[in-house]
């Protein structure tokens, strides 16, 4: 049985680009179809038997309508070639109010055919091509609903956490226990699980991680963990294989050196093997320079461009430079220079001049070595400051400090 596994589409991430006047969209929604696209075609030359994705199909729980519209899209070609497709919602797909539809809930309302949408912890039998293959599935788990019931009212948070961890942790005992041994099975679990390396998806986690131990994904005739979540690829057991395949594209600079892709999987005889395919995703670069001992700032600027592969780039731009420099690196001739070499988009062009004020405690070394009192490291903080503050406005405060600290 071959799969494909993949997560973290964050359709609609719209940052570092602009409107493609092609097709109306913008140019990196279009690089998320773009990686979207290359994993399903992937998929359907190996002959998949399912595609899973393991959570996150939207940047937010509230896709537009041309979001779902491609997406959508997606989906029918997966189906149209016969293809079942399992979805499990994750925390950018689901709404913390009680009630709410989650942002893929559509495809499991109009009860479209091959596709399941798994919204809460179950075992399901999936009919493929290759046969049933059983999932134990556990999507973003929100603390709310138990926030309800009666029996945790007044309960504090660390209790609520301590009974949500309770309960998944028996859920998947219990259905791993309840495997029927004839056929292959996985788990898919959106979230953290310990020891996993985190990344960018820190800074766009809505909801807080409930971080699970990698002790209770080692079930017994669990062939394959398919995860998501965590938008570095990696890998953190191999019996079972317990597999983050990342995010499919870049988000931001944090990501730069990352690889993307999706991962294909292939269960035999109880057993999984499997493979990280990469995507092309958009290539960030990043340059970084001190160039105050330049006699030339611009000149090695143009050297240090030179030296990068910047075609269809996001780039950006850091230099360290003294102030009788900065009129030599204005922002406008640093961008034809990214503009010539290729940049498909300047994120930013930051020139940073040092303060006269750190230059002055640049001396102090050995008494920060040795240690300062706090009146002392109050005096150095009010003789940096810049514009510099009146010597009795010192005087006066340290004599306030004085009567604080006795």
């Amino acid at each position: 049985m071959r799969i494909l596994h993949l997560a973290d589409l964050h359709l609609g991430v719209e940052n570092y680009g602009r409107i493609d006047a092609a097709t109306g969209l913008h140019s990196r929604f279009n690089d998320y179809l773009a990686r979207l696209d290359a994993a399903l075609a992937l998929a359907l030359d190996a002959g998949v038997d399912l595609v899973l994705i393991a959570g996150d199909i939207y940047k937010n729980r509230t896709p537009n309508p041309t979001h779902q519209r491609e997406f959508a899209r997606r989906i029918y070609r997966l189906r149209s070639a016969g293809v079942p497709v399992f979805i499990l919602t994750g925390n950018h797909d689901i709404s913390p109010a009680l009630g709410r539809a989650h942002s893929v809930e559509i495809f499991a309302a109009l009860g479209v055919e091959g596709v399941t949408i798994a919204d809460r912890p179950r075992l399901h039998q999936i009919e493929t091509p290759a046969g049933i293959i059983q999932i134990i599935a556990l999507p973003w788990v929100t603390r709310h609903s138990l926030m309800t019931r009666e029996e945790m009212r007044g309960a504090n948070f660390a209790s609520i956490e301590y009974e949500v961890r309770r309960r998944l942790e028996a859920f998947v005992v219990d259905a791993a226990q309840r495997l029927d041994p004839a056929y292959p099975a996985l788990i898919a679990f959106h979230g953290s699980l310990d020891g996993a390396q985190l990344g960018a998806e820190r800074s766009m986690t809505l909801g807080q991680d409930l971080v699970l131990p990698r002790s209770l994904m080692a079930q017994p005739g669990v062939a394959y963990v398919a995860m998501g979540h965590i938008h570095k690829h990696q890998a953190l057991s191999h019996d079972p294989p317990m597999v983050y395949p990342g995010s499919i594209e870049r988000v931001d600079f944090g990501e730069r050196d990352e690889p993307k892709g999706c991962v294909m999987v292939e269960i035999t005889g109880g057993r999984a093997t499997w493979q990280f395919h990469a995507l092309p995703a958009r290539p960030f670069v990043s340059i970084e320079k001190d160039v105050r001992a330049s006699s030339d700032p611009l000149e090695q600027v143009r050297i240090l461009i030179g030296r990068h592969d910047l075609h269809e780039a996001v780039v950006r731009v850091e230099l360290r430079a003294e102030r009788e420099q900065v009129p030599n690196l204005r922002e406008e001739r640093i961008r034809e220079l990214l503009e010539a070499a290729g940049a498909f988009y300047i994120a930013a062009i930051n020139v940073h001049v040092e303060r006269s004020g750190r230059r002055r405690l640049a001396g102090m070394e050995q008494e920060l070595l040795d240690g300062l009192t706090p009146r002392r490291a109050l005096e150095l903080y009010l003789n940096s400051k810049q514009p510099p503050l009146a010597p009795e406005r010192i005087n006066a405060l340290l004599s306030a400090t004085d009567e604080l600290l006795t």
